[in-house]
């Protein structure tokens, strides 16, 4: 037999070798010995389990793991974006209205004894400030309110210039006094009597001769020029007989028969040739109340 032969011979007898060697019956483990207590079925049927499993995976069994789970995928959802509503509430100021009735003025008003030019002015009631009303003439053309300068005292004002605010509808009907009969207890007379320089200043001064028996306490002048149409308006409760820049004398009042002047502030224009008109106001009591009487002279100093 040739070398060649006999390694061909080797080979194939030691593969068989190998292949028989795999078929051989394979020893089972050695069990642990039953344990002393009562378990003994519950540890038998336990290794008779081991075995199996050993056998199906050909060798010692490894750690039992757990299925595994398929892995949770997140899906994202867009959520709708929540725009909040709010309402406001508007906040409503209430003004509350007056339980009483009350006026103001548009312009400077006359308050008189009476609803009348024909009664005695005794106060005024000026721009800016509120009164109460107490009642109304029959004709709803005056109201009767306290007197402006005296509280202590009342007068009426005509409705003309007034602005009413309130309960109107509760103000009673005053029946008016008796329109009071003319007398000449109060009179006075007026006339022009100088102009008055006090650079750059002119004054206009008037004469007054008290021709009645009432005492005048003060005085109201408005003097317009009427070629400037510059107005010039005073009120005093003194007399001054002003002469240049000084005052020469300032009579308190001018009692019956007395004779006293006033005169007014500074023009700007010399007022020589030019037409004046002027108003001469004259009370029985200081701040203009009281008994009044005023008259108007026009001249051209």
């Amino acid at each position: 037999m040739s070398a060649k032969s006999s390694r061909v011979i080797c080979v194939f007898a030691l593969i068989a070798f190998v292949q028989a060697a795999c078929y051989l019956p394979t020893a089972a483990p050695s069990q642990p010995p039953p344990p002393a207590d009562g378990s003994a079925a519950m540890q038998t049927a336990l290794a008779q389990v081991t075995a199996t499993l050993t056998q199906a995976a050909g060798g010692a069994p490894g750690p039992i793991q757990p299925p595994s789970l398929p892995e949770a995928t997140m899906t994202s959802t867009s959520l709708p974006t929540l725009t909040p509503t709010v309402t406001l509430t508007p906040t409503v100021t209430l003004t509350p209205t007056p339980e009483g009735a009350f006026i103001s003025v548009s312009t400077e008003t006359k308050c008189r004894t009476g609803p009348g030019k024909a009664y005695d002015q005794v106060g005024g009631l000026v721009v800016g400030k509120t009164v109460e009303v107490f009642g109304r003439d029959p004709s709803g053309q005056f109201y009767y309110i306290r007197n402006p300068n005296n509280p202590a005292t009342f007068c009426w004002v005509w409705a003309n210039y007034a602005t009413p605010v309130g309960n109107f509808a509760a103000v009673p009907v005053f029946t008016p006094p008796p329109t009071p009969t003319p007398t000449s207890a109060a009179s006075f007379n007026v006339t022009y009597s100088s102009t008055e320089v006090c650079p750059p200043f002119y004054g206009i001064k008037f004469k007054i001769t008290n021709n009645g028996t009432v005492t005048w306490e003060s005085n109201r002048i408005i003097a317009t020029d009427q070629v400037t149409a510059e107005t010039k308006t005073v009120d005093r409760n003194t007399f001054p007989n002003l002469v240049g820049c000084g005052v020469v004398s300032a009579d308190q009042n001018l009692e019956a028969g007395e004779i006293g002047y006033t005169v007014t502030s500074g023009f700007s224009a010399n007022p020589a040739g030019h037409s004046f008109t002027a108003t001469i106001r004259l009370c029985s009591q200081d701040g203009l109340v009281g008994t009044c009487l005023e008259k108007t002279i026009t001249f051209t100093p």
